[in-house]
């Protein structure tokens, strides 16, 4: 009988243990959440194409299936325990050190804070971007992720969204991009100077973006040959660009 009550007692002991760190988890995710000023909005209208949701998912997430694992407080526990197990995650695209999707979600975050800063007096802070992420892991889809994120990327001068680059840098429709466009496209939006001053250092920002594309099987290898072999759609140098070393 006695170690039966031992067993409870440290049963009980461990339970609290376990929620006092889950729940202080979520009271400082909620307190944080509290503080943005104005939550984004989904975008409506027509979705982007399948091209462009598969080569931004991978862009942002390195795998090929589109799916958000929400982030609840006994993931980030996890997470955090498996950093800490694992050494510094890995910055290469076979890192799962993230749920699926939170990376994706931090981008949003990231793009829909920037935009607050131009609207409101007080742009959300690092925790307050970071409270944001979860929070859209818990309620947007995959595809509505991705959607924003081809809504609100930049891609130069006044090309904001896929919507606006893709006419204007391709000649093309959105409906009509293939994956091959899609890498050029994100490349730019990685460093969208370089369409003008650097055209070589996009070229490799393109090229290994295809190369991740290939090795989770979204492109084939010779879709992504064929891509490499074509020459990027840039054309001359706007007049009165300022290009300097960056």
């Amino acid at each position: 009988m006695r170690w039966k009550r031992a067993f409870i007692v440290m049963a009980w002991l461990l339970g609290i243990g376990l929620m006092v760190p889950l729940a202080t988890v979520e009271c400082v995710y909620r307190t944080a959440l509290a503080r943005v000023p104005a939550l984004p909005q989904k975008v409506t209208g027509p979705p982007p194409p399948a091209s462009w949701n598969q080569g931004a998912w991978v862009h942002s997430e390195h795998t090929a299936t589109l799916h958000v694992k929400p982030v609840w407080p006994g993931t980030v526990l996890f997470t955090v325990a498996k950093v800490l197990l694992d050494g510094q995650p890995s910055r290469s695209p076979g890192d799962d050190a993230y749920p699926s999707g939170f990376k994706l979600a931090k981008l949003v975050a990231r793009l829909w804070s920037h935009q607050l800063s131009n609207e409101s007096p007080r742009a959300p802070s690092a925790l307050e971007q970071l409270a944001l992420a979860v929070w859209l892991t818990r309620t947007w889809s995959a595809e509505e992720l991705l959607a924003f994120k081809a809504h609100h990327l930049w891609f130069g001068r006044s090309h904001f969204g896929v919507a606006a680059a893709a006419p204007a840098l391709l000649n093309k429709e959105v409906a009509r991009l293939d994956i091959a466009d899609v890498a050029f496209l994100l490349a730019i939006s990685e460093k969208a100077w370089d369409v003008e001053c650097a055209p070589d250092r996009l070229q490799r920002r393109r090229d290994a973006l295809l190369d991740g594309l290939a090795t989770v099987g979204v492109a084939t290898h010779a879709e992504v040959e064929a891509a490499r072999s074509a020459p990027l759609p840039l054309g001359a140098p706007a007049e009165g660009t300022a290009c300097r070393q960056y």
